[in-house]
């Protein structure tokens, strides 16, 4: 009876360690937070302060957009510019 009660902590324990391992491992990370960026005609630069995996090209991450219409809007994560099933331009 002990022993099949061992057996059965340690398959419990292994399969909630391998469940851990692989949520930890398998699931894709997501951003701490989301900007909506409306802006008038123009030039418009978004610098993150902290926590995004945006490409540097200055001391701060900053990412760049030209609107080239009267109103644009734009949404940017911890991980830069959200393109998927969000559009570019307003008109």
């Amino acid at each position: 009876m002990k022993r099949q009660l061992l057996l059965v902590v340690v398959a419990v324990v292994l399969a909630v360690g391998a469940w851990s391992a692989g949520r930890v491992t398998a699931q894709a990370r997501v951003a701490d937070f989301e900007l909506s960026i409306e802006a008038p005609r123009g030039d418009v630069r978004v610098v993150c302060s902290r926590g995004c995996d945006w490409p540097s090209t200055d001391t701060l991450p900053a990412l760049s957009f030209q609107c080239d219409v009267e109103r644009c809007r734009w949404m940017v994560n911890g991980r830069g510019e959200i393109t998927l099933g969000f559009p570019r331009t307003e008109r």
